[in-house]
């Protein structure tokens, strides 16, 4: 309807000039139409469209009611935390991957390109997964911290690799004592499969894993780790594989992997400091998680 009115006001005007009408009265009919053609446009800037922004509202919706607001506070903290337990897990597998790294090294053992490859896939998986989680349809009284730098975090991350790395040393311990170290170590040899390095990469991998599970949040900020059903089938997939590796159930895939076949009473060793670890980090996080894993309203004065 503006516009329309804009339009027979333009050709009013255009019609005024044309008009033979005495000169006095084409002068006042042109202000006339000037002084509406000024309102209409005022009137234009003042008025807000539908998608528009302002510093008041930083986005519009189509519905009256404050549900979409709701949505947004949703959506945020899923992303919020979702990136906060990113950083946890990047810590925790950057600091496991630099100690088993370093107890390869110093023995002159390495892994071979099928194990990294198989590595990488797997984590690779697990990160796109837990990226994709989404928020949950009810919204949460408690609030998540705004940063990293928070007790929880830090603690939680500390005390995580304490336990994984007594979990590491004390198995690639054992690897020395069934298998001693060489005399000459030779840092440029090409890749042998043994018993070190079959350990350490079953470790690693198990332990990186772990940290995907354990510092997955979960409720009430996003789905949990069964509602994310593509997260809970590749971690039990990875979880499977690695026990099947370890107790040599299928010697050919040991094979094509470059694993030696474990001792038999290692077996049980190996299986229950990764089980153990996994107990002790969960209850670790739980604990931290329960006593200082939201935040808190600040005061106002």
């Amino acid at each position: 309807k503006r516009q329309q009115a804009k339009a027979e006001i333009l050709q009013q005007f255009e019609q005024a000039k044309r008009s033979n009408d005495p000169r006095q009265r084409i002068i006042n009919k042109q202000r006339e139409l000037e002084d509406k053609l000024k309102q209409l446009q005022l009137e234009e800037d003042t008025l807000v469209k539908l998608g528009d922004a302002s510093i008041a509202s930083p986005f519009t919706s189509k519905f009256s009611s404050v549900k979409c607001v709701c949505n947004i506070i949703r959506q945020g903290r899923c992303t919020l935390v979702t990136t906060l337990q990113m950083f946890k897990i990047l810590a925790l597998n950057a600091l496991i991957i630099a100690y088993c790294q370093s107890a390869l090294y110093l023995d002159g053992v390495k892994f071979s390109d099928g194990q990294a490859t198989l590595q990488g896939l797997l984590l690779a998986g697990c990160f796109l997964f837990i990226s994709r989680s989404k928020p949950l349809d009810k919204l949460s009284q408690s609030r998540p911290h705004a940063n990293i730098f928070n007790t929880y975090t830090i603690l939680t991350v500390l005390l995580q690799f304490a336990v994984h790395f007594y979990t590491l040393f004390t198995l690639v311990s054992r690897c020395h004592e069934l298998s001693p170290r060489k005399e000459s170590v030779d840092l440029e040899a090409e890749f042998e499969p043994n018993l070190l390095n079959s350990v350490v990469y079953i470790l690693s991998v198990m332990l990186q894993l772990n940290t995907f599970v354990i510092n997955y949040r979960g409720h009430p900020y996003m789905e949990s780790l069964t509602e994310n059903k593509p997260l809970c089938y590749s971690a039990l997939g990875t979880t499977a594989i690695m026990i099947s590796m370890t107790l040599g159930i299928f010697p050919q895939l040991n094979h094509d992997f470059s694993l030696v076949e474990l001792p038999e009473d290692f077996r049980l060793e190996v299986l229950q400091g990764l089980v153990l670890d996994t107990v002790a980090t969960f209850l670790v996080d739980k604990i931290l998680l329960y006593i200082c894993g939201d935040a808190k309203l600040k005061k106002i004065d």
